[in-house]
């Protein structure tokens, strides 16, 4: 903001450089080696005629020519400058390749470590990294949550489940019911299959929210859900959308701390807010939800070679 208002005013005269670094990566800032990257990239703002930096990660998912990574440089009327320093930071991202991406775990392997949580008082957060709203999934695929359930483990917390149906199932019975319901599994095949049970209607609310830093995001209309028999709680949303902080249900009445597993779907968002409260993160890799290898995806409209997909994408 504070840039656009002295571009408007004549004080600057912004020119961008942009540098393709011809890849697509994930770059999760939680974690080296992208924090240190980071940082480096806010040190260099304000110095040397260098307004703004920025490293933009593209998305695996956006299936468009300019798919993949780029640095991107803005300076007060110095393209040369910009054009150097983004050569130079883009340079420095492409010999990260491969090595930026958190370690993920099978969901045979993610059971494994939920059930040796609990023994330090804080839950294991449980990020089902592909099923995320946020990079277009739809957010009901419940392979996670069968799992879960079959282990044993019974004091989970979910958040969330998107299934717009299911919630006005829940919000016709009324809380205090307890029904026969099917959540989740639904928009398509990679959704898994159905989550079938006996639920408790523990908490409806109108307009359910959650906060993400200083701004508020909204579910729709949603319902806290519990497995009957169990402390499985489940939130369904209609809004579909990631799961930011664990104030996402403590609104709905669910102290998180209480629980062994918190199950959430988001990838990187999540984790300012829930690091303070867990024992450890663990990122869970279902596979089919996301095009979550480049290799595999079968883009129809990238128009130049980008590694992975390449190894001759640099030459």
């Amino acid at each position: 903001m504070d840039l656009a208002l002295r571009a408007t005013r004549g004080e600057i005269r912004p020119v961008i450089s942009t540098f393709d670094c011809r890849m697509i990566d994930v770059f999760p800032t939680s974690r080296e080696p992208t924090r240190s990257f980071v940082d480096r990239m806010k040190a260099l703002q304000g110095r040397d005629g260098v307004l703004s930096v920025s490293l933009i990660h593209g998305f695996m998912a956006a299936d468009v020519p300019e798919l993949g990574t780029r640095m991107l440089v803005v300076t007060d009327n110095a393209p040369e400058t910009g054009a150097a320093l983004a050569e130079k930071l883009g340079l420095e991202v492409r010999a990260m390749r491969g090595t930026t991406i958190m370690n993920s775990l099978t969901v045979e392997q993610t059971i494994e470590r939920a059930k040796r949580a609990g023994g330090s008082g804080k839950p294991l957060v449980i990020a089902d990294m592909w099923d995320n709203p946020g990079g277009g999934t739809a957010g009901d695929n419940t392979a996670l949550l069968h799992a879960l359930a079959a282990s044993g483990i019974d004091r989970i917390g979910v958040a969330t489940i998107w299934d717009p149906q299911a919630v006005v199932f829940a919000h016709g019975a009324g809380e205090g019911t307890v029904l026969e319901m099917r959540i989740g599994g639904k928009a398509n095949a990679a959704s898994g299959q159905p989550f079938d049970g006996l639920f408790e209607i523990r908490k409806l609310a109108q307009e359910g929210w959650q906060t993400f830093g200083t701004s508020r995001v909204t579910l729709g209309p949603a319902a806290l859900v519990r497995l009957a028999g169990t402390e499985i709680d489940i939130i369904l949303n209609t809004n579909r959308t990631q799961t930011f902080e664990p104030d996402i249900f403590s609104n709905l009445g669910v102290n998180p701390l209480e629980k062994q597993v918190l199950l959430i779907k988001s990838t990187n968002h999540f984790h300012a807010g829930f690091a303070p409260i867990a024992e450890e993160i663990v990122h869970a890799a279902v596979e089919g939800c996301y095009p979550s290898n480049p290799k595999t995806a079968g883009y129809r409209k990238l128009s130049r070679p980008i590694w992975p997909i390449s190894e001759e994408a640099f030459e």
